[in-house]
């Protein structure tokens, strides 16, 4: 097919084209601001585009954050302005969707102008004259659907500057009120400055830095560090242009609907061989996507990596306040040009990549549109203070702590908080107190740890929230709970990180250990005390985030070292909770799952009914990450690694097992009646059914294997898979029932509990 390069029709879309990865009936007289009007052919147009994606944004913003933006607003930022002028910078404006949802709300979330007028409970209500809006968008085509936004909103433009024949900036004045709620006051003034030029060219001599800076699906689209002395320089510009101070020292970034790297399909297709070609194969969805995204990062600069975002903001004086979940779900039916437009991306920016690794592109596309399913992404929503007060919220690191434990106030009473689990499904916060005075709580070799996080176990932990276990001791190999019976009431957790803050008097090079951050097989507390030989210090350049998954990756790296994989064999992963993740995250580390361009050797496949898991799936590496349903097509198995918890999936991982291979069973079961079907097919397959178990050392590996040097490949391998990116809610222990919850139903991956300033 010959498709003409023009000023609307640019290479890399000419060359999709004539691939067959999108239409080749190109309208070259389209104009990319244009819209697409009526029945027909897909044709992408900018506008379009972006208020088709505004409405999924409305969407899925995360509530929690919003809620904390509003919060941050209403109670530190507006009482403190001298002027009552709350100033706001939208530095990748669009059509203005950020405007829109700030003024009126969206998909049941309120105005953020409306909270942050509302009249505290304690005090009046804030003192906002007005809001100046400044909106950054450099794209010229998207003026119009700027004015049509604020046309809608009912403002009126008062004025427009033309610079060289050059527009520069338009503004506009209007006034909005959320609602008709008394407490959210009477109506503020508006003012927009429009502003066709890329914020950080923005030299305005007069300019005031911003309270807020927003950006909506912007932050990923830059170098991490770039785009933080970028926004660092914004919000400084007083010191450098001769501008006027802002009211207050720090300003908040707020990043909504920030990429994470991770792109699906739901369902999602497997491999698949050209009946007339063997050679010929359709990459799984999963491998697809990690192609797109392995484009969108190498060849167009996109980082997909949010804690690189948060590194780099820290690293220039920012502190994260929240954080939260922000996916796309695209309906084919609900959002039918959006579901088009991906797939129109798809086409030009992942299929190319696809072609290059020897897969069939073409029929990749093709079968996405036959299928039509829905479109899930990954997104995150994130909110800053930049500047401004000491941060107290940086992520702590192994080594000495900066802030300087040994020299805090010492106090002879010491309050300490504890999750304790009370019934089935009953989880509370006790409390207790301390005697620390002379150091009389210590013991000779004990130390005392202040907790930074901890980390719930999705499994055994949930065993016991659950009230799914006998009773026994809790574990036999652990320093501690070698007495301590499983049973009502009872204080249980074994992923705890903190900071060595006083030492027995029998403790070695005590000095040197005070500070330190550790980890500790403790349940979950702001403070506990252990014995020093049952600590281990936690290797420097590796987060406290990251450290409290130490037991969790060792507990994977059992599984994988029973599987005994090797180079070739194709792995099964049934269930992708947090271990069943951690161990295809290993398995794509150690085998040849990713260097292999093949649907037959070296693959691994895993399966979760859960959309959220299996997106993470992708995210660690997996070949494909499927429904359960799909397993008739996808095996058999050389080995199959059984996680899930559930009976069906163990069932299923024996009979997809090719005759001769190897079921490697990591669940525990409690003490629920597991029935299986084990007959003659299986009796004469020669399949081998192993338990796995992380307490001990399997007696054919202790020739080479011992507790310690597994630790060691532990930490080692923390550092390598940077586990806390599965975290998806950080609790504190007040909301710890609502946290188990949330995990007991699958609504989460991985919950964290962070205490004191982290939380």
């Amino acid at each position: 097919v010959g498709v003409q390069i023009t000023s609307d029709v640019p290479l890399e879309m000419a060359l999709a084209a004539s691939l067959g990865h999108i239409e080749s009936n190109l309208d070259t007289s389209l104009k990319r601001s244009g819209r697409r009007g009526g029945e027909g052919p897909y044709q992408f147009s900018d506008v379009d585009y972006l208020r088709a994606k505004n409405s999924v944004d409305a969407v899925s913003i995360n509530v929690d954050v919003w809620q904390r933006l509003a919060d941050e607003l209403r109670l530190k930022v507006v009482p403190n302005l001298t002027d009552g002028v709350l100033r706001i910078a939208d530095v990748g404006a669009g059509v203005l969707s950020m405007l829109e949802m700030m003024a009126v709300g969206g998909d049941g979330k309120p105005s953020l102008f409306g909270m942050i007028q509302q009249q505290r409970s304690d005090g009046p209500r804030p003192a906002l004259r007005q809001i100046h809006y400044t909106a950054y968008e450099s794209n010229l085509n998207l003026i119009r659907g700027c004015k049509d936004t604020l046309e809608r909103l009912g403002f009126n433009e008062v004025a427009e500057f033309v610079l060289g024949g050059k527009l520069e900036e338009i503004i506009f004045r209007g006034q909005v009120k959320a609602s008709g709620d008394e407490s959210s006051g009477p109506p503020v003034s508006v003012t927009v400055h429009l502003r066709t030029k890329d914020f950080a060219k923005d030299d305005s001599k007069r300019f005031i830095p911003p309270n807020l800076v927003v950006g909506c699906c912007f932050a990923d689209l830059f170098d991490p560090h770039e785009l933080a002395q970028s926004l660092l320089s914004f919000t400084t510009l007083c010191k450098q242009g001769g501008g006027i101070v802002n009211d207050s020292a720090a300003t908040l970034v707020y990043f909504p609907i920030t990429f994470t790297g991770t792109t699906q399909f739901h369902p999602a297709q497997p491999f698949e061989n050209d009946s007339l070609c063997e050679e010929r194969i359709t990459p799984s969805d999963t491998r697809g996507f990690d192609l797109y995204s392995r484009s969108l990062s190498e060849n167009l600069g996109h980082n997909l990596d949010e804690n690189r975002i948060i590194e780099a903001m820290q690293g220039h004086g920012g502190s994260l306040l929240c954080r939260g979940k922000a996916d796309w779900h695209i309906d084919p039916t609900k959002n039918d040009y959006l579901w088009q437009t991906m797939l129109y991306f798809f086409g030009t920016c992942g299929a190319s990549e696809i072609m290059t690794n020897q897969w069939d592109s073409q029929r990749w596309v093709q079968r996405a549109k036959e299928t039509r399913p829905s479109i899930q992404v990954s997104n995150s929503d994130l909110l800053f203070r930049l500047g401004g007060q000491t941060n107290t919220e940086q992520q702590v690191e192994g080594g000495r702590e900066n802030m300087g434990i040994a020299q805090r106030p010492r106090s002879d009473r010491r309050t300490v908080e504890e999750i304790e689990f009370q019934a089935p499904r009953q989880v509370g916060k006790v409390t207790t107190t301390w005697d620390t005075a002379y150091d009389a709580h210590l013991g000779p070799n004990d130390v005392e740890v202040e907790s930074v996080c901890s980390l719930i176990s999705s499994g055994t932990e949930l065993k016991i929230f659950n009230g799914s276990f006998d009773e026994a001791q809790l574990d036999v190999n652990i320093k501690g709970m070698e007495d301590a019976q499983m049973a009502y009431p009872l204080a249980y957790g074994y992923s705890l990180v903190g900071q060595v803050t006083r030492c027995g008097s029998a403790v070695p090079d005590a000095d040197e250990l005070i500070g330190r951050l550790v980890f500790t097989f403790s349940p979950h507390s702001s403070h506990v005390i252990v014995d020093k030989d049952a600590v281990q210090l936690v290797p420097r350049g590796i987060s406290a985030e990251d450290a409290i998954f130490m037991p969790s990756v060792e507990t994977a790296l059992s599984l994988v070292h029973d599987a005994h994989v090797r180079v070739g064999e194709n792995v099964a992963v049934y269930g992708q909770g947090l271990i069943g993740l951690l161990v295809t995250g290993l398995l794509s580390l150690s085998t040849s799952a990713q260097s292999l361009l093949s649907a037959h050797f070296g693959t691994i496949t895993a399966f979760d009914t859960i959309s959220d898991r299996l997106a993470a799936s992708s995210k660690m590496g997996a070949s494909q990450a499927l429904l359960p349903m799909e397993v008739i097509k996808t095996g058999p198995f050389d080995v199959s690694i059984e996680v899930s918890g559930n009976a069906r999936a163990l069932q299923s991982a024996i009979d997809n097992t090719s005759s001769g291979g190897r079921i490697i069973v990591g669940s525990w079961y409690g003490n629920a009646d597991v029935n299986l079907k084990l007959g003659i097919d299986f009796h004469r397959s020669h399949k081998t059914i192993k338990t796995s178990q992380v307490s001990e050392i399997p007696a054919e590996l202790t020739a080479l294997w011992s507790k310690e040097r597994r630790f060691q490949l532990t930490w080692e391998l923390v550092k390598a898979l940077r586990p806390s990116r599965l975290i998806t809610k950080s609790a504190s222990l007040d909301e710890a029932q609502e946290a188990y919850e949330d995990l007991a139903k699958g609504k989460e991956i991985a919950v964290a509990f962070r205490y004191g300033d982290e939380q």
